[in-house]
């Protein structure tokens, strides 16, 4: 980018200070009205989906199957692709990275707060409504299991998908193309494919809190807590990776 900034943002440039602030600056810029929104409303249709549920011969299983099937494997991965794609990319828009680069400031805050607002803002507009879902449907004993999913499941979804932001252009039509593709066709038709699929760990903890066989869902509750923290820690790894060896110009 060859033009400066028309509004700098107050950036302290030590330590947690910088750090703190990028954070806030992201928030800002993230949470606009439209993406509000558009996450709670295609989040808000579980609650319909749960009492639907509810008349089921098995309310248990078939809010189990909600939950991994809409609420994991579509709400969550598309509201954090959304985000966290975008998070660097409105930085562009509003003419603002130039002048964080130019900062003294460490080069792994930006990556490392882009995915910790994007968690923020998604852990709450898509848990509430799956966990609204839940107690509507009469499987409140899922409430918890799907708040621990949702947390980490955009986690690992973050940290990957700001990697890509970084990495690609059109980051949010590849990570569209992941979802659509990968997660939710390759890794429930292959055997073995959903082993590489991040919605299915989170999947399994919900499923695993039901006591429900699910075939692409069938992780033990340890290793569904852990390999999501991994991929979003080596997502957010190659996320400042990429950030540091950037050329802004």
């Amino acid at each position: 980018m060859s033009s400066a900034p028309a509004t700098e943002p107050a950036l302290e440039t030590s330590g947690s200070s910088s750090f703190v602030a990028l954070y806030r600056l992201l928030l800002r810029l993230q949470v606009t009205l439209l993406r509000v929104i558009g996450i709670l409303a295609l989040a808000s249709l579980a609650v319909l989906l749960g009492a639907l549920a509810r008349s089921d011969h098995d309310p248990l299983r078939a809010t189990t199957e909600i939950a991994l099937g809409y609420g994991l494997g579509i709400v969550v991965p598309l509201a954090t692709a959304w985000l966290a794609t975008s998070s660097v990319g409105d930085l562009v828009e509003d003419r603002l990275l130039v002048y964080l680069w130019l900062k003294p400031v460490p080069r792994w805050q930006l990556p490392a707060a882009a995915v910790l607002a994007t968690v923020t803002i998604v852990v709450p507009l898509v848990a509430v409504p799956l966990i609204v879902a839940a107690v509507v449907a009469g499987a409140s004993q899922l409430t918890g299991a799907l708040l621990l999913a949702c947390v980490l499941a955009t986690f690992a979804y973050a940290g990957v998908f700001v990697a890509v932001g970084l990495w690609l252009r059109r980051a949010l039509w590849w990570c569209l193309l992941y979802i659509l593709v990968w997660e939710n066709g390759l890794a429930r038709a292959v055997d073995g494919a959903a082993r590489l699929s991040i919605a299915s760990y989170a999947q399994s903890l919900v499923a695993n809190a039901a006591d429900v066989s699910i075939a692409y869902a069938d992780r033990p509750t340890g290793v569904s807590v852990v390999v999501p923290v991994v991929i979003g820690a080596a997502g957010l790894t190659l996320a400042v990776i990429r950030y540091r060896r950037a050329e802004i110009d």
